[in-house]
C-alpha cells in the first residue's frame, strides 16, 4: 500500500511554485517540522531587514536602482504573506483538532 504522505518530489509543483522551492535553504535529512518552521520565520526576517536596508540606500542616494528596492519590497511582502498563510493554516489544524471528540 502506498504512503499517504509523499514526498514534494512526487508532487506536480507549478513551475513558480518549483523555483520557490527550489531557491529555499536546503533543508537535512531529520530537520524536524519545528526547525523547518524557524528556518522560515528568519528567511522572512531577512527578507525584511534586506528591504529596510535596500530602503534606505536609495533614500540615502547610494547606488541602488528603483527596481532593485522594489524588489526587495515585493520578495519581503511575499515571504510576510507567506508565514501568516502558514500561521493561518496551522490555526486551523489546531481548531480542528481542538474540537475532535475522543
Amino acid at each position: 500500500m502506498p504512503s499517504p504522505i509523499q514526498p514534494l518530489g512526487n508532487l506536480a509543483v507549478p513551475p513558480a511554485s518549483r523555483a520557490l522551492l527550489d531557491s529555499a535553504v536546503p533543508v537535512q535529512q531529520g530537520t524536524g517540522f519545528q526547525d523547518l518552521l524557524l528556518n522560515s520565520l528568519q528567511q522572512s526576517i531577512d527578507a525584511q531587514r534586506m528591504s529596510e536596508n535596500a530602503i534606505e540606500s536609495s533614500l540615502t542616494g547610494k547606488d541602488i536602482t528603483q527596481v532593485e528596492v522594489l524588489s526587495a519590497v515585493k520578495k519581503a511582502d511575499m515571504s510576510l504573506r507567506m508565514m501568516l498563510q502558514i500561521r493561518n493554516k496551522l490555526l486551523e489544524a489546531y481548531n480542528e483538532i481542538k474540537q475532535m471528540q475522543m
